[in-house]
């Protein structure tokens, strides 16, 4: 077994017992991998949790997706963004309420969702006029980017939230924190937590290279362009105590020469300018509870 492998292992049995993704979520991902299922049973299948419908529609309307046409009913968020976007808004939403058992801080629990959301949406931005074809998988790597800090804040509780609330804007010190008090980090949890439910590896390999402070290289994930995406989203999202984009987010050479590879790259000498407009109408966006 390798260490990675280990690790994981480790993280899983300290996490305690962990609830299981809701029924409806594990009857949509079937679903959803059948190719005989028709859209009206993934329909069906969503709306018998109408708390569940509700928030996916919120999402699907919000700021943070981005979405051009309104769309008031769950039969046509799923024509108009297919069903695999929609699979990946339910996901995210369940995921990360399976991870919210209300022991904890609840205002951290709640920065670190809108915090996600903001993740999720630059995510979604960059990949959107990018031409990177991601099919909603940035919106879902973005939305669970900060699971690990969910499942650390079931762990450690308050001291958790104390220890968010000193580093949470600087990744390198809150990554460094982690391992030194535990042996692992909030992207490792994240990992583990996708092992756990068996979530696709492209979106685990997302969620584990998501901070450069680890040393990972981009080029090990599965798909190398969602990584990078979710990277530079995450890296952005970090704003610097005078509103702006954290050079950080220009600095990481590997995960932009990545994203050169796109159809439509974003020069240079622009993407201070791109970042920071994204930055800004994501920070003006209305909160989304969960």
């Amino acid at each position: 077994m390798s260490q990675h492998s280990e690790t994981i292992d480790h993280i899983i049995s300290q996490l305690g017992d962990l609830p299981a993704l809701p029924t409806v979520v594990t009857q949509v991902l079937r679903l959803t991998e059948d190719p005989t299922s028709a859209t009206t049973d993934v329909s069906n299948a969503i709306q018998d949790d109408p708390a569940l419908t509700a928030k996916v529609l919120r999402v699907s309307n919000s700021s943070y997706y981005g979405m051009k046409q309104y769309v008031g009913t769950l039969k046509l968020a799923l024509v108009i963004l297919g069903v695999r976007e929609v699979r990946n808004i339910v996901l995210g939403i369940s995921v990360f309420e399976t991870l919210n058992n209300g022991k904890h801080d609840l205002q951290t629990a709640k920065e670190i969702w809108h915090n996600s959301l903001k993740v999720a949406g630059m995510a979604r931005k960059l990949a959107t006029n990018m031409g990177l074809g991601l099919q909603g998988e940035e919106f879902i790597a973005g939305l669970l980017s900060d699971i690990g800090k969910m499942g650390l804040l079931r762990i450690l509780g308050d001291k958790y939230a104390h220890l968010l609330d000193a580093l949470g804007e600087n990744p390198a010190l809150l990554c460094s924190a982690e391992d030194k008090a535990l042996g692992y980090t909030n992207a490792d949890v994240a990992k583990a937590l996708s092992v756990l439910w068996n979530l696709p590896q492209t979106l685990a390999d997302g969620l584990w290279h998501q901070y450069p402070c680890q040393g990972r290289s981009l080029g090990t994930a599965k798909d190398p362009m969602l990584a990078a995406v979710v990277r530079i989203s995450k890296l952005a999202c970090q704003r610097t105590a005078t509103g702006e984009v954290p050079q950080a987010a220009l600095d990481d050479f590997e995960a932009w020469d990545i994203l050169s590879r796109a159809k439509n790259p974003i020069p240079h000498d622009q993407r201070l300018v791109v970042l920071g407009d994204y930055l800004d109408s994501l920070s003006n966006a209305p909160a989304i509870a969960l």
